[in-house]
């Protein structure tokens, strides 16, 4: 396929790579104005007693911001920060072929009301994924976790590219269609909303989430998240969530969160769209969320000191 990309992120240049090794043809629409790029993935798969095992770097090559080229493309897929999504598309919207799919990746929830009203004509899809990578500069991607990938239609014109799963899973598994992906979207947020405040404001790897000191805080996140989903129709509970928290917190140990690696890089994060949307739902359903508010509160007053730096 011809497929662009909007974001030369980790997760957008992880998914390049992948794709480029199926022999589709990636281009990347990026905030500079370069026709190209090169990309070292130093990637990793996971062996049968479910170790990571890394792999021999690989170098590939992308061409960039070729309007003829978004024009061309069978599918768009946007993969800048939540906050990005509004503007990217802004960018491209005169440019896209008439119908084509348009897939969007990024962290947290609350773009859907812009894109449906900006993207009538359009097939949309969303998508989460628990692969992680991380990008040391601009000319190198690690892929630093496995993890599953769900993608979802979006409106009624997006429920026919169901085949798209099993093309991304050949890219990378594991990938599957989701007939609601508002569930699994719901899922990570949890998992975000647990994660990533805590590892900013304490400037800490997702491991140390695991000791002691942060059970409390934790159990009560979950608590909150839980009573919000299940308001939103989603049969979860507290218990069942804690869980899944502590079982990423162990799998992504060595890892820092993208909100973290934000903070410490003073660039805006996603916050608003991880805790601050799980906050604009609670009010929705009269659910007092008190320590969602005071995590929001204190990752908003870390970007407020960047500000006024």
């Amino acid at each position: 396929m011809q497929i662009t990309i909007l974001g030369a992120g980790a997760i957008g240049c992880l998914w390049a790579c992948r794709l480029a090794k199926q022999d589709h043809h990636i281009h990347f629409w990026t905030r500079t104005d370069k026709p190209s790029f090169s990309i070292v993935l130093n990637d990793c798969v996971q062996t049968k007693d479910h170790a990571q095992t890394p792999l021999a770097p690989e170098l590939f090559d992308f061409t960039s911001n070729n309007i003829q080229s978004i024009a061309k493309s069978e599918l768009i897929i946007i993969t800048v920060k939540a906050f990005q999504v509004e503007q990217a598309l802004n960018d491209i919207f005169d440019h896209i072929a008439p119908h084509t799919p348009i897939m969007i990746m990024h962290n947290g929830m609350g773009t859907q009301q812009h894109v449906k009203t900006r993207l009538v004509d359009h097939p949309i899809l969303y998508a989460t994924t628990s692969q992680a990578a991380f990008k040391p500069n601009k000319e190198h991607i690690n892929h630093t976790g496995l993890g599953p990938t769900w993608l979802g239609a979006f409106n009624q014109s997006a429920q026919g590219f169901a085949s798209l799963a099993e093309l991304f899973h050949q890219a990378l598994a594991p990938c599957g269609w989701h007939h609601d992906i508002n569930e699994p979207l719901w899922q990570k947020l949890a998992i975000n909303c647990a994660i990533n405040p805590l590892s900013a404001i304490h400037r800490c790897q997702n491991g140390e989430l695991a000791t002691p000191q942060f059970h409390a805080v934790l159990t009560q996140v979950c608590h909150e998240v839980a009573a919000v989903m299940q308001a939103e129709g989603y049969a979860v509970t507290a218990k069942k969530l804690k869980q899944t928290v502590d079982t990423v917190i162990k799998a992504t140990a060595a890892n820092y969160s993208s909100m973290y690696q934000d903070i410490f890089q003073q660039r805006k994060t996603e916050i608003d769209y991880i805790t601050g949307y799980l906050i604009t739902r609670a009010k929705v359903h009269g659910i007092a969320v008190p320590m969602n508010t005071q995590l929001w509160q204190d990752v908003k007053l870390l970007e407020q000191n960047h500000d006024d730096k």
